[in-house]
């Protein structure tokens, strides 16, 4: 995994409230290494338990709120659930 650098929390903060999903894909792009990869591929790619991703392709708000925050705090992802 490669970790987000500054400019690229500061576009995920910046789009978040206007396009969530969007932001959220293009974040995750650069963690997971697969700059071509749509939102769903990215969320089965990830290190997500069931319940998380589940929540995530049913782009659950607060699941969503979540992961950004997680994504801001600490530039990468987490394979432990923050529910």
């Amino acid at each position: 995994m490669t970790a987000l650098r500054k400019r690229d929390v500061e576009q995920l903060l910046g789009h978040y409230d206007t396009d969530p999903i969007a932001a959220i894909t293009t974040a995750m792009r650069i963690v997971l290494e697969q700059p071509d990869a749509d939102y769903r591929s990215l969320v089965l790619a990830a290190p997500f338990d069931v319940d998380r991703r589940t929540r995530l392709l049913a782009a659950d708000v607060v699941t969503l709120d979540e992961l950004a925050r997680e994504l801001n705090e600490t530039r990468t992802l987490s394979p432990r659930d923050r529910s």
